[in-house]
């Protein structure tokens, strides 16, 4: 089943328009779970390449393209090699243009640009000259609150415990760890009945609030990315700056000199990692139409915001030479399909997935033979071809299709709103944005929503595979994401 739909999928994602970005993830088994196996453990972690795209019905999709053994992967670079080997394996050398690393990663810059070089040699792709590497946003996250968590010992998280009756006190999600501590400072500030019992000293209690106070404000805006399961990129850029805003307001209005170092300490993290993802997340936000470049014009005039000096015009320029590299290619509308729902008939690549009838097959082999038979000598008109250039150059002095998007009012701010639906309906009247839009809109900047975004440390692989062969990991967990299975 699985070696029958990979040929399915590897033609789907060929043939498919929209760009992939693929992502690593390493899985492990978590330790409370190994102790209720009873059966023998073949394998411990695992490495795991998804790709995430938007498909002909502009909804987004996560498919599992490799799953084995850490230990199965005989590579040089774990990083580097397991990627270019699902590259290879399904032949998207030119569909790639977005690489999610979790944040932990040894993918240094030298690797990256090894693989850029090796992937646009392969890809020769007009479109995307450059391939995207995104940090993992969840991973930051959790990345700032364990600077933070990590002055609070094992001992003094077990003494709260103790002294308000708590169960066992390690969740697997921050989140959780962070409600828990907010309840015991609240608690003891307003209850006297624990005045008469042994309790943190007054500089472990500095160390608990200084960590609910700093991750309270990481967790107002995860909430919002995570739970909302916002499934595209254009909201990343407000909130994270929204973020950035809250982490200063902090260190600039703290208290003692332990709260302020650990405020610098997290707002020089997040800040490095907002430098890095600037350009994409500012571009998706500009193919917002709630915001276009409004937002970003907004937040480059906050000099106090702002100090590294970003402007709006580094990120025009990058979308009118991205925008310029889609127009030059031949693009044509894609199909309008109003309904989600509803499936185009002919072009339905999804359908195919299911299996297409063997009349209709029967019917597109005598229409593409009928194609065939027809005369196209337009190639070889050389005067008719010099027109097409004519045609073209002429064009760049009209108006372009993001110029007319620019130029347009903003939509009434509304929080309901998928972006991905919006460009599907405008894709008519801009048909080269339109791909822009969803090539750009669909590049997940987290590899983890709801519960999953909170997770303390390395995210843990189902129980039931750690006792099965390498080849039968991968054929379970790759199928069980695709459509057919």
């Amino acid at each position: 089943m699985h070696e029958e739909g990979k040929e399915k999928v590897k033609k789907m994602l060929n043939d498919g328009e929209g760009k992939l970005t693929l992502c690593y993830e390493w899985f492990v088994l978590g330790d409370w779970t190994s102790d209720a196996i009873d059966g023998p453990i073949l394998n411990e972690d695992f490495i795991g390449i998804s790709a995430y795209f938007a498909d002909e019905n502009w909804k987004m999709n996560k498919w599992v393209l490799g799953y084995h053994p850490r230990a199965s992967l005989r590579v040089k670079d774990i990083y580097v090699d397991s990627i270019k080997n699902v590259i290879l394996d399904y032949g998207i050398e030119s569909k790639v243009s977005t690489l999610l690393m979790p944040n932990y990663s040894d993918l240094g810059v030298e690797a990256f640009d090894d693989f850029r070089r090796w992937i646009e040699e392969r890809g020769k792709s007009e479109i995307h000259p450059r391939v995207f590497l995104i940090y993992c946003c969840s991973d930051i996250f959790r990345l700032m609150v364990d600077d933070v968590f990590k002055d609070i010992s094992i001992w003094l998280r077990d003494r709260v415990r103790m002294l308000f009756r708590w169960g066992r006190m390690a969740p697997k999600n921050w989140d959780v760890t962070l409600c828990n501590l907010q309840k015991a400072v609240n608690v003891f500030e307003e209850d006297e009945d624990y005045e008469n019992c042994e309790q943190p000293t007054d500089e472990e209690w500095i160390t608990i609030k200084t960590f609910c106070k700093l991750a309270g404000c990481i967790y107002k805006v995860a909430k919002e990315l995570f739970d909302g399961e916002y499934p595209t990129s254009n909201v990343y850029f407000h909130l994270l700056a929204e973020l950035k805003f809250m982490l200063k307001e902090e260190l600039k209005n703290g208290g003692s000199d332990y709260f302020l170092s650990k405020a610098k300490v997290i707002l020089e993290r997040f800040v490095k990692y907002w430098n890095d993802m600037f350009l994409v997340l500012a571009t998706a936000s500009v193919l917002d139409p709630r915001f276009k470049t409004k937002y970003l014009e907004f937040y480059c005039s906050k000099k106090e915001l702002n100090e590294e000096g970003s402007k709006a015009e580094t990120v025009l320029d990058y979308l009118r030479n991205l925008y310029a590299r889609y127009a030059a290619g031949d693009i044509s509308p894609l199909p309008k399909c109003p309904d989600a729902s509803v499936k185009p008939k002919s072009l339905s690549l999804f359908k195919f997935l299911f299996g297409v009838e063997a009349e209709e097959e029967e019917e597109e082999k005598e229409d593409e033979k009928e194609e065939e038979k027809k005369p196209n000598g337009y190639k070889d008109f050389v005067l008719f071809q010099e027109f097409l250039k004519f045609e073209g150059s002429s064009r760049e002095f009209q108006e372009s299709e993001l110029d007319s998007y620019l130029k347009e009012p903003i939509m009434e701010w509304k929080k309901e709103f998928n972006a991905l639906d919006w460009w599907r309906e405008k894709n008519a009247k801009y048909p080269i944005l339109s791909r822009v839009a969803r090539d750009i809109l669909s590049i997940p900047i987290s590899r983890g929503t709801s519960h999953r975004a909170y997770v303390a440390d390395k995210r843990e692989c189902p129980e039931f595979i750690v006792s099965m062969e390498d080849k039968l990991v991968n054929a379970i967990m790759c199928s069980e994401s695709w459509p057919r299975f």
